[in-house]
């Protein structure tokens, strides 16, 4: 979904924060992204299905918000992407929670969910931090099948649809392994080349 992202940028993110940005700090915003994907996900976990998708859009747009700022009053940091991603990291951690327990008999399958989030953040993190390659942003972002915006699409799927959590479920560790597994390829064939 990467291509429509400058669309989205252009006509629903970048005209709100030049609205903002002299205002507010990005890690405030980031700190706002991660308490409403918390509260998203209590509304997920009792199943008020709708509030929780509402609740976490929000919280996915102020991901994107945050960066906009941080990138437009020139402040971008260490500490600012540090914070993101753990913010990241602890939304799509407590959808899972919360899917689980609105649904218990898909234990095995959160599992694998949390497994194969941690080891394709791993992959994210490490090939970033030893690629050669540069972005806008703080360090390379290599990018993959399954980005924010499809876990999202995941989360927002099995939120809505109860009777196929268990199918998207296992289609979401598949493709988030799948992610994994290509990326340290690309990683592997660029550092081969460049020998």
């Amino acid at each position: 979904l990467d291509g429509w992202a400058p669309a989205f940028q252009k006509t629903l993110v970048s005209p709100f924060v030049k609205r903002i940005y002299h205002y507010v700090h990005p890690n405030t915003i980031t700190i706002f992204a991660l308490v409403t994907g918390v509260i998203a996900a209590v509304f997920v976990a009792v199943d008020l299905r709708f509030l929780g998708v509402f609740i976490l859009l929000l919280s996915g747009y102020l991901d994107i918000v945050d960066g906009c700022v941080a990138r437009m009053r020139n402040t971008s940091s260490s500490l600012g992407t540090v914070l993101d991603i753990l913010s990241d990291r602890f939304v799509e951690a407590f959808i899972v929670i919360a899917l689980y327990l609105r649904q218990p008999e898909m234990a095995l399958i959160a599992l694998l969910m949390m497994a194969s989030m941690l080891v394709c953040v791993s992959s994210f993190l490490l090939v970033g931090i030893f690629s050669d390659k540069h972005s806008q942003k703080t360090f390379y972002y290599s990018p993959g099948l399954m980005e924010r915006a499809e876990a999202f699409i995941f989360f927002i799927a099995m939120i809505l649809l109860p009777s196929m959590t268990i199918v998207l479920g296992v289609v979401f560790v598949l493709l988030v392994l799948w992610t994994t597994f290509f990326r340290v390829f690309e990683f592997y064939r660029q550092t081969t080349v460049l020998k």
